[in-house]
């Protein structure tokens, strides 16, 4: 592919939608007959609504800058990259080439990550993020939106252009702000200070926490040494890493980093790479993303360390951001019955584990930090609010990690909701059950009626299905 990349793509015949299924063809022809360009043109002129032959050859000078074919003399020919396409009709393969010889293909799946966008909110989108174009062809946006509806990755209904699943997950991994690490391969310092875009001073500590821009924990980077003095037992997939400290100064303490893997113990929220550096070299070796799976503060070698247990995860950084992100995504149409349970093969068992974790990080959000029965957030001397993710329909039937299955209370009203003291009814008011004989029924009993504090997005409030079968659980009538 050679040349100056691109700033708008060539419409292809067929129309949107179908330009590989005629590209397909188109292929299969050259790569059995070996035509001319003339009897490429006649055959395009055949096979197509094709008439005029400057813009037929306006779209095979297109498809040999893309790289699948090839004009030599009069002759026409499938390259390496179009046989390769053409074998498995990957519709991956061919999203490589569009979106490296032309401009402005991920921007529109980053676009479209955000919520459906007409072709002119594409148009703006790259405008903006390449505002050297001076773009004022119009039918640019629709030209890049056809190949991609093409290829499976958008979907186009009324005039508005929306991500397939497929799409979605494309776009996970082509916008994904996390680095691009292979596992297995060697990285110095500074291949690894460019790829998280970061500082890490002199050298690389064993736990190194980052924060965003926000100030919230972004990932974790985690060293072992060969050599080092802690005695990290690196076996296999599940392993065993001692925390940060040295013998020298004693039991190791609560430091900034020792509390950010133990939060990861309670709950995975945020991405742990995991490298490992021989003793006889400089450069680390990448093992991949870890889960730590359990954490205890015992008795080591005659002084109290933190010991964590690891497991790798098998899992790409945007694998671990989808599955976080699918908690809080729209469920079903308000008017159908969602399942209360996930299908049993929906999801391994890593990846329910990192949906668990997700769960309580998005209802808390989702809630602004404050219970929905009471409103309040309080806060404790530490700075630990007291604000907790209850499953509606509940987590031990194997209710679903959905923000739409989910409430954000506070301690004593996560206790009351989750024995039954209390259930919301489907317009959203506190609902009592009706036992004057037993203690706390007078505190509870005032709040009957009450309506919630709910998320100001609709699309994560409670669903209806949810609060009806909690109500069902605990002898609720239906309201």
């Amino acid at each position: 592919m050679g040349g100056d990349k691109r700033n708008i793509a060539v419409r292809f015949f067929g129309g949107a939608g179908n330009y590989t299924e005629v590209l397909e063809r188109l292929c299969t022809y050259v790569l059995t007959e070996g035509p001319t360009e003339a009897a490429v043109l006649e055959w395009l002129k055949s096979n197509t609504r094709a008439t005029s032959d400057d813009g037929i050859r306006r779209r095979l000078t297109f498809l040999e800058g893309l790289g699948l074919l090839d004009r030599d003399g009069d002759s026409v020919r499938l390259t390496q990259q179009g046989m390769a396409w053409l074998s498995e009709t990957d519709p991956a393969v061919l999203y490589e080439l569009l979106s490296s010889t032309v401009y402005g293909f991920d921007t529109i799946l980053g676009a479209l990550l955000d919520g459906p966008k007409t072709d002119a909110e594409l148009g703006d989108a790259i405008a903006s993020e390449h505002p050297t174009f001076d773009w004022n062809d119009t039918s640019g946006p629709a030209q890049h939106r056809g190949w991609l509806q093409s290829l499976g990755y958008v979907e186009r209904s009324d005039g508005v252009n929306s991500l397939t699943d497929r799409g979605r997950e494309l776009a996970r991994r082509r916008t994904s702000a996390y680095p691009s690490l292979e596992q297995g391969q060697f990285y110095a310092q500074t291949d690894l200070e460019d790829a998280f875009d970061t500082s890490f001073g002199s050298y690389i500590k064993g736990i190194s926490p980052r924060t965003a821009d926000d100030g919230e924990l972004a990932y974790i980077i985690v060293k072992a040494r060969e050599d080092g003095p802690y005695g990290d037992e690196i076996d296999g997939d599940r392993f065993t890493y001692i925390g940060e400290g040295v013998p020298e100064k004693g039991d190791q303490q609560l430091t900034g980093a020792n509390g950010a893997l133990l939060e990861q113990a309670d709950r995975s929220t945020v991405p742990v790479y995991f490298f490992y550096q021989p003793a006889d070299s400089d450069a680390l070796r990448y093992e991949g993303l870890v889960d730590v799976v359990d954490a205890e503060y015992v008795s080591r070698d005659g002084r109290m360390v933190y010991q964590f247990t690891m497991e790798r995860l098998g899992l790409e950084p945007a694998e671990f951001e989808a599955l976080s992100e699918s908690v809080s995504e729209g469920i079903d149409d308000e008017d159908d019955e969602p399942p209360l349970t996930d299908d049993g093969e929906a999801f391994t068992a890593v990846q329910r584990r990192v949906r668990s974790s997700a769960f309580p990080k998005e209802v808390t959000a989702a809630y602004d930090g404050q219970c929905a029965i009471c409103g309040k957030s309080r806060e404790s001397p530490s700075g630990t609010i007291d604000i907790e993710a209850a499953h509606i329909y509940p987590k031990r039937a194997n209710g679903r990690d959905k923000v739409q299955n989910g409430l954000a209370l506070c301690r004593l009203h996560h206790w009351a909701f989750d024995t039954g003291w209390l259930a919301v009814s489907d317009d959203y008011r506190v609902l009592v059950a009706d036992r004057p004989d037993l203690e706390g029924y007078e505190e509870f009993a005032a709040l009957e009626g009450d309506s919630l504090t709910l998320p100001a997005d609709e699309d994560r409030r409670p669903h209806a299905t949810f609060l009806a079968a909690h109500r069902e659980r605990h002898g609720f009538e239906s309201p």
